[in-house]
């Protein structure tokens, strides 16, 4: 009888672990389809640094990172020899991934051609903002993780405090009916970007106007490239400056210099002092994280 009881019990214990293992599982929606997850990830691979960003914030520990690009804020934790590192933000390192044993990869926008080769490795999930509907997607992706790491409050009340902080940038930019460029630096080349393109958050969402000139033309695919007389004639209120070179190691502060010249000099944004050189890493690297997110609405609140 005794024999009988204990595989009953047994019986009964087994069948609890099956069931709550499969009420564990869940179907995770991404910007490139879905996955199955089987409870909460404990070992994951971070291939870019806005999810990392977003990770940190919520108090999750990845086991692999891409060390380089990395900004300071991350740098100071995840630079340590306890992270394995996978690879760059365009080039992850297949071997390393595969030894660090993930049940989780999360991949960002770089990486969008080889989730193929990810996913034969770990389930795989794409973490990417739609330019277009930059703060909503932003959202998704956020709860997203959130889902993922059972983080769905934490997530939640980040959102909050984040969309209050947009609402309130965006009422004082619509109360000083400020219009902006948003220029990027790169080498010898200036790109303008407008309405619904990579940084039209500063239009879309904190509210300022584009500044435009009617008299220069502007070209190009990678934002708008203009010149130093385009600024001059579009004359705007407000300057956002974003060093590329920066960003990615190449150099430093050397659009400062660039953007000292008589030509933006004449300019209201410098007159007024509304010229923000902003944070290279958290409008280039880790956009779309979370504390990226307050740097970038810091950025453009500094010339409000």
């Amino acid at each position: 009888m005794q024999a009988f009881r204990s595989f009953v019990q047994f019986i009964f214990l087994t069948v609890s672990l099956v069931l709550s293992g499969h009420a564990a599982a869940k179907t995770i929606t991404h910007a490139m389809g879905t996955v199955e997850i089987d409870g909460v990830p404990q070992r994951v691979v971070v291939l870019g640094q806005g999810s990392l960003d977003v990770l940190d914030r919520l108090g999750v520990e990845p086991v692999g990172v891409v060390k380089s690009l990395m900004p300071d804020y991350l740098a100071k934790t995840y630079q340590d020899d306890k992270y394995v590192a996978v690879g760059t933000v365009k080039e992850p390192d297949y071997e390393a991934i595969f030894t660090a044993k993930p049940d989780l990869i999360i991949a960002e926008a770089r990486m969008a051609s080889l989730m193929g080769e990810l996913e034969e490795i770990a389930p795989t999930i794409m973490f990417k903002a739609d330019y277009e509907h930059y703060w909503q997607s932003v959202q998704a992706n956020w709860r997203m993780l959130g889902e993922v790491f059972n983080k769905q409050d934490k997530v939640d009340a980040i959102i909050e405090q984040m969309s209050s902080k947009i609402a309130q940038t965006h009422e004082k930019a619509v109360a000083d009916n400020f219009n902006a460029l948003m220029v990027m630096s790169n080498g010898s080349k200036v790109a303008m970007f407008g309405e619904n393109s990579r940084f039209g958050m500063v239009f879309d969402e904190l509210g300022l106007k584009p500044a435009k000139s009617d008299d220069v033309e502007v070209a190009g695919s990678h934002g708008n490239l203009i010149s130093f007389e385009y600024i001059a004639d579009a004359n705007p209120d407000v300057l956002l400056v974003l060093d590329r070179e920066q960003a990615i190691g190449e150099g430093e502060g050397k659009a400062k210099a660039r953007f000292d010249n008589p030509l933006v000099n004449k300019t209201q944004a410098h007159q007024q002092q509304r010229i923000s050189y902003l944070d290279p890493t958290a409008w280039y690297i880790t956009m779309a994280g979370m504390t990226a997110m307050d740097k970038m609405i810091d950025d453009v609140n500094r010339v409000l």
